[in-house]
């Protein structure tokens, strides 16, 4: 929200009528001077105008809602949490972004050598999991410039989409994970704490993995070349970090509704409503024109294991459950 100060500052100085400013102001300065603070104005107006009506104002505001829904989240959480037995507790992680700051920092590195490396400790069973998945990404990819074409041009589509994404962004997200875990720090409330750490855990793991695979993939946008999504289009001469696959949006979006619903058992109900914002953020970096089906879904898949493994490596509240695909640690 403090980004948006300049705005609102300018926007109240951009409010003063020029009958009233000219003559206090034309003491101070020249003919050449006034006419010049003049332009500076009128631009200033354009600035302003353009800032509040789109990303400083909608982050600022959603940023906001997204901090309300996690503080709200969190007494749901402290009321279904399961009791650890003393005999046999459990730590849980000892990272805290205040005392502990190196140890975040090294939790994030083993993280990161436990992600990379996990397909290759998959066996039996889980295996198996991957052939749809596979299978999946196959068709998307096959399918990703026929499905864009088949959604044509749409403005208002477009506008809309990248008005939703929004909530899957950093400016939304990680202000209000930051928030959730000031309050537990403040008012010595570990679920809220847990909650919060966690969550910037699960972003900052979910951001550097889609970004190393952005420069592993190195696809084209919807937008640019030819509009078909060409891996490596200009060989090896050009590397970018805002490459199309996977979506870092839908990433970031699954691993932290992922942290959520872990850190709220026994409400079925409010899992479906988290997924489902998680799901639309993908679904509407698709339809905004950013990414690809099959960016939106490896971005999705990535992001959810990456806020499970989080979970279960880190969190003190966690219970072991029947067996089901998942990250495991090294």
């Amino acid at each position: 929200m403090w980004t948006c100060l300049p705005c609102v500052l300018c926007y109240r100085y951009a409010q003063i009528s020029d009958r009233d400013f000219q003559p206090a102001i034309s003491n101070f300065f020249s003919h050449a001077g006034f006419e010049a603070h003049v332009a500076f104005r009128r631009q200033s107006r354009r600035w302003v105008k353009t800032m509040s009506g789109s990303s400083c104002l909608r982050s600022g505001m959603i940023a906001l809602a997204v901090s309300v829904l996690f503080v709200a989240l969190c007494p749901m959480a402290r009321a279904q949490a399961p009791a650890i037995s003393p005999a046999t507790p459990r730590a849980g992680s000892t990272c805290d972004l205040v005392s502990t700051t190196l140890t975040c920092f090294a939790d994030i590195f083993r993280d990161e050598g436990g992600i990379f490396t996990a397909p290759a400790r998959l066996r039996g069973k889980k295996l198996l999991w991957l052939v749809p998945f596979g299978v999946a990404t196959a068709l998307a990819l096959t399918h990703d410039a026929q499905a864009m074409t088949a959604l044509g041009p749409g403005p208002t589509r477009v506008r809309v989409s990248n008005d939703f994404t929004y909530l899957g962004s950093g400016y939304a997200l990680v202000p209000a994970a930051g928030l959730t875990y000031l309050l537990g720090k403040v008012d010595h409330n570990e679920r809220y704490r847990e909650t919060g750490m966690l969550t910037l855990e699960a972003l900052a793991d979910a951001g550097l993995t889609v970004e190393a695979l952005k420069l592993a993939t190195n696809r084209q946008r919807p937008y640019t070349g030819d509009g078909t999504g060409k891996f490596w289009p200009d060989d090896t001469d050009i590397y970018t970090t805002s490459g199309s696959f996977p979506s870092g949006h839908s990433a970031a979006s699954f691993a932290v509704a992922r942290v959520l619903v872990e850190e709220t058992p026994g409400h079925r109900w409010l899992h479906v409503a988290i997924y489902g914002l998680a799901t639309g953020v993908a679904v509407a970096r698709v339809t905004g024109n950013n990414h690809f089906p099959a960016d939106a879904l490896v971005g999705s898949v990535v992001g959810y294991e990456i806020g499970g493994y989080v979970y279960h490596r880190r969190s003190a509240f966690y219970v072991p459950k029947a067996k089901s695909l998942q990250l495991s640690p090294l």
